[in-house]
């Protein structure tokens, strides 16, 4: 991490605030009512009095159409169906710490149109990545309607310079602007078409920005896919690496100037109007927009946003429970026989056991029948959870349990007792997509159930470690009266959610804490921020297996992820053995179970997976930690046809790293792959181990480096593992 400093001056007698934080810098100003971005740099520089003094540039202050200067606003506001894009008024600028000690950069401004006063807050904690989040308070005496908010809007690039050049000194461009766009944008795609699917999660694809006004929604087509874009200026090579911490509705805007090369977005939460409704004198928190300017290759932009998040916004592991290896199974019928499973996980060498769905309610049931019921079943073992736990720790493992807390089933109870705290759009219910409904967390006696509910699993079974499930869709959210008016009710509902969670982190850090949502449904920073790992997907085989986890890893850090092992049957008809076992190297597994409890566990199978565990234990799991990562195929998504996925994983000195070779293509120019290593010190010399046969190399790193050698396979969904340390 480097500097970080925020400085408020006047600029033409504008008041001015500047952001430094690693190599970033970033300026806005309040101008005429506006309060508009100035300029970025991603190289650290801070422009000069007199360049600042005329921005923005001249250019834009003769096309003063109102939509122009509109895009130059540095965040949006929408009270009471008025937009406040302008007749702000300056009231101060001031710096403050947050809880962990981040530096806080804070603008106040007060609007003449509505009662309504904003701080405008950048958080500045020494990476080149700045995060943005208003807090909007009411001033009046009426509540206050919030149609809509971008905690973070404005102008990206300007690329005038380039059109200019061309024109009056015959400069080239760095490629030919026939055959490309300006502007692209990375993003989760959740299928082929932005139809939101199940079992997209991890499918990072590229599209060019070719139309002016260009839109990417979770409301409609994009229900699982994380709120994380690289925006790239395909002419300087910088991009702006951009993700929204929320775990509802959001929208993407982008808008293209084509005449003037200038491209400006707003991100921020989504959903039909009221988002939220704002009491008098109450003030409500936007969920944070992190954003930088980056250069580089991918995967040194990619370690700089990885640092950010692994500094600033992570949840700390429990001491003792940093990673661990976790065998989980369903209560899938009456009586002891989960106690049999513990002791197989045991003997295979987890270090944790899962309680997973189906372990509460009256009567045993098929675990989606009485979700809200969060009472122990009469079905269980004799003693209960308690005697699970103790039977789980009596064998050196920890112990945890499966939790979908914001679900309520039909047939529960609950839903009995309680049919009017099930979410409604004007009084009729919603039916969740993949499940009957959820808890309208807006209503206060719901949000206290909710969270006592939480309370008394996690604290009450003593658990070491708990999993949030989460496989409902509701796209645009119920509704909730609140003082005459329908608002929509995600934003409360993740009030709440949030809210408990950061409870739990404070008062019982201990707890290791899982998000889960019908697998990778929920993997954004709102989530990440107040919990420790997260599924990479409930469709969990080979080979989407590795590469949603060659696509998630852009964004989020390999020890965030757990990957589910064996969930689905067919898993094991997908690939051979070690290929199967090797995806369990990349992130954090959960085996779902053993087989068969009855099976002969000398058998290859069970050596070979007893192998797998102890090689992520002793040698893969250290590195992992705080992994550097390097995608040798980093645009290859989820479901396009391709033909190797080769992902590296290396620790922070270059001592010792390894890597995946997954053949992907049928056909025979994919027998070869040319590695070249890009995890080692060129001054070490390392010892080199190929899985496969077993062949130990003693090489330098400036060989490994510069002369690619050959990996030879000859079978499609086949793959090669090479371990390499240095010998130093």
């Amino acid at each position: 991490m480097c500097g970080k400093s925020a400085i408020f001056y006047e600029s033409a007698s504008r008041p001015t605030a500047r952001c430094v934080s690693g190599n970033t810098v970033y300026e806005e100003c309040l101008q005429n009512g506006r309060y508009i971005g100035l300029y970025w740099s991603s190289t650290g520089q801070v422009q000069r009095e007199n360049v600042v003094s005329v921005m923005p540039d001249e250019l834009n202050m003769k096309r003063s159409a109102v939509a122009v200067w509109r895009r130059l606003n540095a965040f949006s506001l929408d009270v009471d169906g008025q937009s406040l894009d302008s007749r702000w008024v300056y009231v101060g600028g001031s710096t403050r710490q947050d809880k962990k000690g981040i530096l806080e950069s804070v603008i106040e401004l007060s609007n003449t149109v509505r009662p309504v006063n904003v701080k405008v807050i950048t958080k500045l904690d020494g990476s080149s990545v700045l995060v943005r989040y208003l807090e909007i308070t009411n001033r009046g005496d009426k509540p206050a309607a919030l149609g809509s908010v971008q905690p973070f809007a404005g102008r990206l690039w300007e690329n005038l310079w380039q059109a200019r050049w061309n024109d009056h000194l015959r400069m080239r461009t760095p490629f030919d602007l026939e055959a490309k766009t300006f502007f692209s944008i990375g993003y989760y795609q959740t299928s082929m078409h932005d139809v939101g699917n199940f079992g997209y999660e991890g499918n990072f694809v590229w599209k060019d920005v070719e139309e002016e006004y260009f839109v990417l929604s979770r409301l409609e087509r994009q229900p699982y896919s994380a709120p994380f874009f690289i925006i790239r200026n395909n002419i300087t090579g910088e991009s702006f690496w951009v993700s929204l911490a929320w775990s509802a509705g959001y929208e993407l805007k982008l808008w293209y100037d084509k005449m003037y090369c200038t491209l400006c977005m707003g991100l921020g939460p989504a959903g039909p109007a009221p988002l939220r409704v704002i009491a008098p004198g109450e003030t409500v928190t936007t969920p944070p927009v992190h954003i930088a300017p980056l250069r580089g290759e991918l995967d040194e932009a990619v370690l700089r946003w990885h640092s950010h998040l692994r500094s600033s916004v992570l949840a700390p592991r429990p001491e003792g429970k940093e990673m661990y290896t976790v065998a989980a199974r369903v209560v899938e019928e009456p009586g002891d026989w989960i106690l049999r499973e513990i002791d197989i996980a045991s003997k295979m060498g987890a270090e944790a056991f899962m309680v997973d769905a189906g372990w509460y309610g009256e009567g045993f049931k098929v675990w989606t029948e009485n979700r809200g019921d969060w009472f122990e079943g009469e079905f269980l073992p004799k003693g209960g959870i308690a005697a699970i736990r103790n039977y789980t720790h009596a064998r050196g493992m920890l112990f945890g349990l499966w939790m979908e807390a914001e679900a309520l089933s039909i047939n529960s109870k609950l839903f009995t007792e309680h049919p009017e705290w099930r979410i409604s759009y004007d009084g009729e219910s919603v039916d969740a997509v993949g499940a009957e409904s959820i808890l309208n967390l807006a209503r206060p006696d719901t949000a206290a159930f909710f969270s006592q509910a939480v309370q008394e699993v996690i604290v009450g079974k003593q658990l070491d470690f708990f999993k949030l499930d989460y496989n409902n869709r509701i796209m645009e959210g119920g509704r909730y009266d609140v003082s005459g008016y329908a608002e929509n009710q995600a934003w409360r509902h993740f009030e709440c959610l949030y809210h408990t969670f950061d409870e739990i982190i404070e008062h019982h850090p201990n707890v290791a804490l899982e998000n889960c949502a019908s697998g990778g449904g929920r993997n954004d920073l709102g989530m990440l921020s107040r919990f420790h790992y997260a599924s990479q997907s409930d469709w969990s085989i080979f080979p989407f297996s590795i590469r949603a986890i060659n696509g998630l890893t852009i964004f989020l850090p390999p020890e965030t992820l757990c990957y589910y092992h064996n969930h689905l049957a067919i898993a094991d008809k997908m690939t051979d053995l070690d290929t199967h076992l090797r995806v369990t190297l990349f992130c954090s597994p959960i085996f779902v179970g053993f087989g068969g409890q009855d099976t002969d566990r000398s058998t290859v199978y069970f050596q070979k997976t007893r192998m797998y565990i102890d090689l992520l234990k002793d040698f893969c799991r250290p590195i992992m930690k705080k992994a550097t990562v390097f995608h040798h195929t980093p645009d290859i998504g989820l479901v396009e046809p391709t033909k190797w996925c080769v992902l590296e994983y290396a620790d922070e000195k270059r001592t010792r790293g390894y890597v995946g070779l997954f053949r992907l293509g049928d056909d025979k120019s994919c027998d070869e792959y040319s590695l070249r290593l890009r995890g080692v010190d060129p001054q070490s010399v390392y010892d080199v181990t190929f899985h496969n046969t077993g062949v130990h190399l003693r090489l330098s790193g400036a060989e490994l480096i510069t002369n690619a050698f050959k990996v030879r396979l000859t079978a499609v969904n086949s793959s090669e593992l090479i371990l390499y340390q240095s010998i130093d």
